[in-house]
């Protein structure tokens, strides 16, 4: 890995004190090996679809007072990629890769006030570079219902791209803010890595931003794409990253 000073992605700010940890939450990003067990077939993606959600899904490797954090984000258009809070917070420097192995560029990023998501922005010259031929996120028109199939997509233990499917089960009050915000509770298997990937649809639409693993029940916790909405609506609604 490059040193601090070889990345391109400038430091950032900070603007408001960290999230404290949960005891009922394994966040699904850190520094962990990829997960010994093998990884779904992504066939199941490869039915004639208008957007491969694989194309525009990116490894975020995220330097910090206590070392390097991994995590997973998607472009939803040429400038903007959206993560989880945790898998940015606190970072001087941020390194984001495509599937193709390309780098990006980092201008600066937001932490959302009320969710555990965040805004990264690109750099204008990427950006541009991006319209040329970039391939970006559908959001969902609506948080999904119990019993809709569902797939996570993402970088576990900052490995392989790897696609897991699964259904919705239920929506329960997310566990670090209580009943202020409701997340999806679903089957779909994450691993460490996963957070701040896509959940999508039968359709490839996002609905939802993979979070953390429930201990007690072993379920996953996505964050549901009208939250995200809010989120990208709300400017007041966002913080700006600060390194340690």
């Amino acid at each position: 890995m490059s040193s601090a000073s070889d990345r391109r992605s400038p430091r950032l700010r900070r603007g408001g004190a960290a999230v404290a940890a949960v005891a009922v939450l394994a966040l699904a990003a850190g520094c962990v090996a990829p997960p010994d067990t093998e990884a779904v077939d992504a066939s199941i993606l490869d039915a004639p679809v208008d957007v491969d959600p694989r194309a525009y899904t990116v490894r975020i490797r995220s330097q910090t007072c206590e070392g390097l954090g991994v995590g997973s984000g998607f472009l939803i258009n040429d400038s903007t990629i959206v993560t989880n809070r945790h898998v940015v917070e606190g970072a001087d420097a941020l390194e984001v890769e495509t599937s193709e192995g390309q780098t990006l560029t980092v201008d600066v990023a937001s932490q959302g006030l009320l969710a555990d998501l965040a805004v990264v922005r690109l750099s204008e010259d990427m950006a541009t570079e991006m319209s040329a031929d970039g391939v970006t996120a559908e959001l969902a028109p609506a948080n999904p219902e119990p019993g809709d199939e569902l797939r996570a997509v993402g970088y576990p233990g900052g490995g392989e791209l790897t696609v897991t499917e699964g259904e919705v089960e239920d929506y329960k009050a997310d566990p670090r803010l209580g009943n202020l915000s409701k997340v999806i509770r679903s089957d779909v298997e994450i691993h460490p890595g996963n957070s701040g990937g896509p959940a999508v649809d039968e359709q490839n639409r996002v609905i939802g931003v993979v979070y953390a693993v429930e201990v007690s029940t072993e379920k996953s916790l996505i964050v549901p794409v009208e939250t995200l909405r809010r989120l990208l609506d709300n400017t007041e609604g966002v913080e700006t990253v600060e390194g340690c």
